[in-house]
């Protein structure tokens, strides 16, 4: 057993490996199974990224509606101040980017 470099990704790992530990990519012979095995996984990795960036643009509303409380005058008050408002955006245009990205995964390719 040896330690070479990635094909794809140039990440160290082992010369006995089936495929890379940092990107998932074949680099023996795979079967049939093994193949299905790593879509399955991979597709798991995706749906996990994509839920985390809309638990962090969901992070960036609530941030941004209690900035929006506490700054003064205290309340919901208009007009927006200008902290609350980009955060309330950021986290708006996040939440919309990864249920976008989860619907493809879901339900581009099979």
């Amino acid at each position: 057993m040896a330690i070479i470099h990635c094909p794809a990704c140039n990440q160290r790992m082992s010369s006995v490996a089936k495929t890379c530990p940092a990107c998932s990519s074949p680099i023996g012979k795979l079967s049939e199974e093994d193949r299905e095995r790593l879509q399955a996984r991979r597709r798991k990795t995706r749906i996990y990224r994509a839920r985390n960036v809309t638990y962090v643009a969901m992070t960036l509303i609530v941030l941004g509606m209690l900035v929006w409380w506490f700054q003064p005058p205290s309340g919901l008050a208009l007009p927006v101040p200008f902290m609350p408002a980009l955060l309330f955006g950021l986290g708006t245009v996040a939440y919309v980017v990864g249920w976008c990205w989860l619907l493809m995964i879901r339900f581009g390719r099979s």
